[in-house]
């Protein structure tokens, strides 16, 4: 039996090497060979190109940008270089162009073919790249190929495992090992396949060593843990090495052992990683210890009593009935992939324009068109936010929420759904300093006979800042525990001489343990049971609306990865007019432990403006900052590496992750902050900021009504 160990690992990215590290085994013989798994930026062809020549130079394009990555796989010394599924980048192209796919796939695949197969051959380096194609029996397949050193085909795999919306290929039907000199048995799955165990088991007991996965997803249905779980599970159960080619991000080379060697970093990118496809297999337990575990594992194994796993409809289907035929699912997907998009982007400008009536119209619409897909799903948080308003819109009411029972706000501190109120009513500032568990800089606070339109009381609170005396002021109070959805509307007034501000609140957020005082530390990310917080600021300069967001998960941004407060919504057109009261409502709802499942939204004047939560909406982040309903370059800080780091992001943008608030479930909304801080006003220049009406409840509020 041969036995050699793992040698180790180093991963390109960038240009940056970085070696496996402290715990690695070396292979003593020395017989190696160097694997990379590629992870190339997204290269999508439009599916709005109806030209087929046009399609085809897209796809030469994109060919000749991957041969660089396999120049760059073969100047480090790989003997093999794995490319992910949709090579071509014709996926979404497919789904808008299904009758022109027939005539476009052949001729591209030979492309495909032609090129890869020029650089195999030059650099002497096995090549494993996949793409949909049209075989001699006229069916579509899902099919990788594995390319030998000699630039010649060795074999091809179809795709046994499409999903429900892929079933436009045909499903293969066997799971093939390829026996090669140096890298041994080679076997591959593509994407889905990874999620049935069934699979990578069938080609080990085929007496595949190593795995090549070229892959758009993961290996589980769950989170990025879950996937990566499952990846590391698959590789251990079957003691082989697995090769995890994916477009983007997630490539990565797993040993027999269940490790992950290395893992590609950024865009472009090469996972490299020197293994021993014939050893890194010893396993065993107190009894028996193996060089090659699978000695032991595929003899011990009892297919007697596996039966059920090949019949075709288990038990189990006959109480769980089919919800959409495969068709109908299919041509879900393509119209998601397509026009899908382009519609949820329309219906979304429709809430941005405050047409209420036709937004719901189209978000219900989208339901039932494109449902059980993501569109359905976002299209279902969007209608629970519009259909309430659109309900006080039939009663000729404009003002649907809390706010709408009580005229003028008078009483509305004494509905059930409300936590706290401050209406500035108080006799002096003494006194309202009393209802506040911390207050900075009360001189500067003052009451103005100035409120706005429509409120029931005679004065609200004014802070006044001097430049050069101070930064401003705030208030601050605890709220009750136990606020798992949160909603916190104010009133605001910037002076038109206003100076740019700082900082700005009224914002919601909580500490855990509860605090008496603002726990809030600038620049570091709060640990997940300790704190988060979130407020709507007004921007300095460009005095605009939005969000100001620190949380546990928050992203950082050069030049040392700092977390200055995360936002959401860059809309130019959202320019505060100072001079005039505005209505500002903010919604936090936390996630459940484990998930990143929390949302937030935000309203001006009772106009939706905004609402993120896991899955929605699509967009990329750019350091710090997400942008909505935009894809391609992105970029993010490394803190690994303590650099900046491009990423690739599909077109129109990716979904968003969702917020992961707080990793303890003590930790809720429990404080509720106002605030000034302006900190580059000339010397002497007064800035004055009005504030009324701070109601915090666990529904929506909406603005005052007369």
């Amino acid at each position: 039996m041969r036995c050699c160990a793992l040698v180790g690992a180093l991963v390109i990215a960038l240009g940056v090497q970085v070696g496996l590290g402290a715990g690695a085994t070396t292979n003593p013989s020395g017989k190696t060979v160097r694997i990379a798994a590629a992870q190339p930026k997204a290269r999508l062809i439009d599916w709005h190109l109806k030209d087929v020549d046009e399609v085809l130079k897209r796809v030469d394009q994109s060919l000749g940008e991957l041969c660089g990555l396999i120049d760059r796989a073969a100047a480090e010394h790989s003997d093999a270089v794995a490319l992910p599924e949709d090579t071509l980048g014709l996926g979404t192209w497919e789904a808008g162009n299904e009758a022109l796919a027939r005539e476009v796939l052949p001729r591209a695949v030979k492309m495909m073919l032609t090129k890869l197969g020029a650089a195999a051959k030059q650099h002497g380096i096995y090549v494993v790249c996949c793409n949909d194609f049209v075989e001699a029996d006229g069916h579509t397949y899902n099919t990788a190929f594995l390319i030998g050193r000699d630039g010649k085909e060795i074999g091809r795999y179809h795709k046994v495992c499409p999903t429900i919306h892929e079933r436009v290929c045909t499903p293969g039907d066997r799971l093939p090992v390829f026996e090669t000199r140096d890298l041994g048995g080679v076997g591959m799955l593509i994407c889905y396949d990874m999620v049935f165990p069934e699979t990578a088991r069938c080609l080990a007991l085929g007496g595949a060593d190593v795995i090549f996965h070229p892959t758009l997803g993961g290996a589980a249905i769950g989170d990025d843990d879950i996937n990566r779980a499952a990846f590391r599970t698959r590789a251990v159960e079957n003691f082989v090495y697995i090769v995890v080619a994916q477009r983007g991000s997630g490539s990565m080379i797993i040993s027999p052992q269940g490790r992950i060697l290395v893992e590609a970093k950024g865009p472009d990118s090469l996972a490299i990683a020197d293994i021993d496809p014939f050893g890194g297999r010893e396993g065993g337990d107190a009894m028996n210890q193996q060089r090659d575990m699978r000695a032991r594992l595929f003899r011990e194994r009892n297919p007697a009593a596996f039966g059920r796993i090949t019949e075709a409809n288990p038990p189990v289907l006959g109480k769980i009935p089919a919800t959409i035929s495969e068709r109908e699912a299919v041509e879900v997907a393509h119209r998601v992939l397509t026009v899908g998009q382009e519609e949820f982007k329309a219906a979304d400008v429709l809430v941005r324009d405050g047409k209420i009536e036709a937004a719901v119209a189209a978000f219900g619409r989208l339901q039932k068109e494109y449902r059980d897909s993501w569109i359905d799903r976002v299209s279902t948080q969007r209608l629970a936010m519009l259909e309430p308003k659109l309900a006080a819109l039939a009663k000729n009411d404009e003002r649907a929420g809390i706010a709408a029972k009580y005229p003028g706000d008078r009483g509305i501190e004494k509905d059930p759904r409300v936590v706290f109120a401050e209406d500035f009513e108080e006799g002096t500032i003494d006194e309202l300093a009393g209802r506040w568990e911390d207050v900075k800089t009360p001189q500067i606070m003052s009451f103005a006979a100035d409120v706005p339109q429509g409120s029931g009381g005679r004065q609200s609170l004014l802070m006044t800042h001097v430049g050069g005396k101070g930064d401003g002021g705030h208030l601050y109070r605890r709220l009750p525990a136990g606020l798992e959805r949160s909603y916190a509307r104010f009133y605001v007034k910037f002076d038109p001489d206003c100076a740019p501000i700082h900082h700005f609140g009224t914002c919601i957020g909580g500490n855990n343990p509860a605090t008496r005082w603002p726990m809030v530390k600038a620049g570091i990310p709060p640990a997940g049971d300790k704190g988060f917080w979130t407020g709507i600021e007004p921007f300095g300069e460009s005095w605009r609306w939005d969000f100001y967001t620190y949380w546990c998960e928050m992203r950082g941004s050069p030049p040392r990865g700092q977390t200055w407060g995360n936002s959401f919504v860059r809309d130019e057109s959202l320019k505060i007019e100072r001079g005039r009261w505005v209505c500002v409502e903010v919604m936090v709802k936390m996630n459940d432990l484990g998930e990143s499942n929390g949302e937030m939204a935000l309203w001006i004047d009772g106009r939706a403006i905004s609402h993120l939560g896991k899955g929605f909406p699509k967009g990329k982040w750019v350091f710090d900052k997400f942008m909505v309903n935009q894809g391609g370059e992105s970029v993010r800080w490394n803190n690994s590496q303590g650099e900046r780091e491009n990423f690739q992001t599909a077109a129109g943008g990716e979904p968003f992750e969702g917020f992961r608030w707080r990793t303890a479930k003590e930790l809720d909304v429990n404080f509720v902050w106002a605030y000034l801080y302006i900190t580059g006003a000339p010397a002497g220049h007064v800035s004055r900021v009005w504030f009324d009406h701070i109601v915090v409840a666990s529904d929506y509020i909406g603005p005052i009504s007369r």
